[in-house]
């Protein structure tokens, strides 16, 4: 089992991912966006919205610099073991409640507003639920773990990125982060099946787009 999941299953869900996502794009490309539901219930959305999304960039990014930078580059600038520790656990104890609360409001907007229930699918459902289980998972290691999972998890994961998998890393880990190891690349697999797509839509080109003059039909109005 430990063979599968830590050193074949993370590269079946980055295919499914990377060819989904390509057929996807050429294929509908018309379905490529997060199809908002911001339309039918603007006020409800905002707390719970801002919540999960801007709290969900900070861990993603707290997740790169954990996981990819080697802890002796993160020496290197002053970053000890212990200090690792100690920003990564007050910051997920944070997150953690606040990517929970904000997809639980979501959710509950979600099911309660006939409008935007219509427009629901099942994989919405899921992956809400996934991530939901995903926070748990964290806040658990972040609340009550002792262990700083984040260096064999990070040497596991550049091995991975390198294809130079190494799944004995992976033996000694707290079962709740080996747990979320597994359902994090099964949420990067739903990618190209859920609204999760607009994630690869970087407005890059927003930056160069001319100015847009607004002009009132009327002079006197």
């Amino acid at each position: 089992m430990n063979l599968f999941f830590f050193g074949v299953y993370p590269y079946i869900c980055l295919v499914i991912m990377t060819l989904g996502l390509a057929i996807r794009y050429v294929g509908t490309p018309g379905e490529w966006n997060a199809r908002s539901s911001n339309l039918f219930a603007k006020k409800s959305l905002l707390t719970g919205s801002f919540l999960f999304h801007y709290t969900v960039i900070l861990v993603f990014f707290g997740h790169v610099v954990g996981l990819l930078f080697p802890v002796r580059l993160l020496d290197a600038v002053g970053f000890s073991v212990s200090t690792h520790m100690l920003v990564a656990g007050v910051a997920g104890m944070i997150f953690a409640p606040c990517v929970l609360i904000g997809l639980g409001i979501l959710l509950w907007r979600r099911m309660s507003n006939p409008n935007v229930w219509a427009s629901t699918v099942p994989m919405d459902i899921v992956v809400i639920v996934f991530i939901m289980w995903q926070a748990c998972t964290g806040g658990w290691q972040d609340y009550f773990g002792t262990m700083p999972a984040f260096i064999p998890v990070g040497e596991w994961v550049r091995g991975i990125l390198i294809c130079q998998p190494n799944p004995e890393i992976m033996e000694y880990v707290p079962v709740a982060i080996k747990i979320h190891v597994v359902c994090g690349f099964a949420i990067f697999a739903m990618i190209p099946f859920s609204r999760l797509v607009h994630f690869f839509s970087i407005p890059v080109t927003w930056f160069a787009r001319p100015l847009i003059s607004y002009r009132r039909r009327y002079e006197n109005l």
